[in-house]
């Protein structure tokens, strides 16, 4: 059926009180996603790839807010207070079970990226054919999603020529774990060059002969997925003590299923076309030549007051907690989100932005030097902030949990965590629904949390 028969077959005047109540309770038994915090104009796009191609609202959002942080690169950052800037980068992992959507959230969403990749790619083709070796090196290879490079070609080659910044896609971020210190042999060699450049430290660095080099501000977003049983590798080597791990953005299902995309559901182009200019507007629009430059958004008083607020709150929620190795966890985790809490205000406003009627496509009449954040703003941020906050933690007592079980007994554990049913924990595991499939699923259950106590934790006494 066509999408738009779909909202009207969807749409709440539809639903029976009971089904209103059960949607009420499931999002307050569960870390539901808050999509509605994006311009709502923006929204059949974003419905039609949840209901539509069937992907989750957590892969829809993190992809999205990566794709718009990659856009926007070093060309704004965010005052804090005293002259404290914060940029704006994005680490996204998608976790989940196999299939479940993360490649074509991110295929669909970061589309726009990739298209504006295959044209620096063409262009980089065509201007450097028949030149030399020496020659090629003195031209710009303009880039703004890569792949597959070494932090030495990262911050020698990438970063210099293009100052506004790039993406890091990994399918799979296992991939991106598994390639740092590949040269140095360094234990943390890389993972030091990747927490400094989340904050776009300057970097420096000395070729031979004295040939000093720095990078003022390393913008370098990351973005991929990750399975439940491939996350204990992504934590390992201290990654969670260190804070490494904590700077990914953790999107985490709802419902842990296979996605499959409605038959004949077909996107209208104008949901497509409107995303696409977004993600232009910001990417070409906002050119950065000089990182230096000075424009910023300023978060307004009560704004900022708010955020502050927030945080008293979940401060005073962890400083109660005995155990000192979770209280360290958590604030860790706690002190990177508030700073996302920074960021994601700067995204949604820059973003909507791009919305405006009057939008002109001149840079001085879109985006001032000093951009406004004001509460609204703040407030769809702060949800976000929970969200990622809670996934988080939710993330890291499943690692802690997994030590060597089986990647079935993980999701089998996280399903039962959210409440799954016996048929719904069968489905996943045999494939179908059935009354057999229902009988064996407990059985199976009932022998797991004999044999893996500590992955189902208060389901085991």
């Amino acid at each position: 059926m066509s999408f738009a028969k779909f909202l009207k077959s969807e749409g709440l005047s539809t639903f029976s009180n009971e089904q209103l109540k059960s949607e009420v309770i499931r999002r307050q038994s569960t870390n539901v996603f808050p999509l509605h915090v994006f311009n709502p104009k923006i929204k059949p796009f974003l419905d039609s790839l949840n209901k539509g191609y069937d992907l989750p609202a957590s892969y829809i959002g993190t992809t999205l807010l990566s794709a718009y942080s990659t856009a926007i690169g070093t060309a704004f950052k965010i005052d804090s207070g005293n002259d404290d800037f914060i940029y704006l980068p994005v680490w996204g992992c998608l976790c989940g079970i196999s299939s479940s959507g993360g490649t074509v959230s991110i295929n669909k969403i970061y589309a726009p990226l990739f298209k504006i990749q295959s044209e620096f790619d063409f262009d980089w083709k065509e201007k450097t054919k028949g030149l030399s070796r020496e020659k090629m090196n003195q031209e710009r290879m303009e880039t703004v999603i890569y792949r597959d490079s070494h932090i030495p070609t990262l911050v020698r080659t990438i970063l210099p020529d293009n100052p506004k910044g790039v993406c890091k896609h990994s399918d799979e971020l296992l991939e991106w774990i598994n390639g740092m210190n590949q040269i140095s042999k360094k234990e943390s060699t890389d993972e030091q060059f990747w927490i400094s450049a989340w904050n776009c430290t300057p970097y420096s660095g000395i070729r031979s002969g004295k040939d000093k080099f720095v990078i003022e501000r390393p913008f370098v977003n990351v973005i991929g997925k990750s399975q439940y049983a491939l996350l204990t590798k992504i934590f390992a080597k201290d990654r969670d003590t260190t804070g490494f791990v904590f700077r990914m953005l953790f999107a985490v299902p709802e419902e842990d299923q296979i996605s499959q995309r409605e038959s004949d559901f077909v996107m209208p182009a104008e949901w497509t076309e409107l995303h696409e200019r977004t993600i232009i507007l910001l990417y070409k629009d906002l050119q950065v030549f000089d990182v230096t430059e000075g424009r910023y958004c300023k978060v307004d008083a009560p704004a900022k007051k708010l955020l502050d607020q927030w945080r008293r709150e979940k401060i005073k929620v962890i400083n109660q907690i005995d155990d000192s190795t979770e209280k360290n966890i958590k604030a860790g985790i706690l002190g990177k989100v508030s700073e996302y809490a920074y960021r994601f205000a700067g995204i949604l406003h820059l973003s909507d932005k791009t919305f405006d009627q009057d939008y002109g496509g001149d840079f001085h009449i879109a985006f001032k030097h000093q951009e406004l954040i004001l509460v609204s703003t703040m407030i769809r941020a702060l949800e976000l902030a929970d969200y990622f906050y809670d996934s988080a933690n939710e993330v890291y007592d499943l690692v802690q949990k997994s030590l060597s079980a089986p990647p079935e007994v993980l999701t089998t554990a996280f399903m039962l965590k959210r409440g799954k049913s016996n048929s719904e924990i069968g489905e996943m595991l045999y494939g179908s629904k059935s009354d057999s499939h229902k009988v064996k699923a407990r059985r199976q259950v009932e022998r797991w949390i004999k044999e893996y106590p500590r992955v189902f934790g208060s389901y085991a006494k």
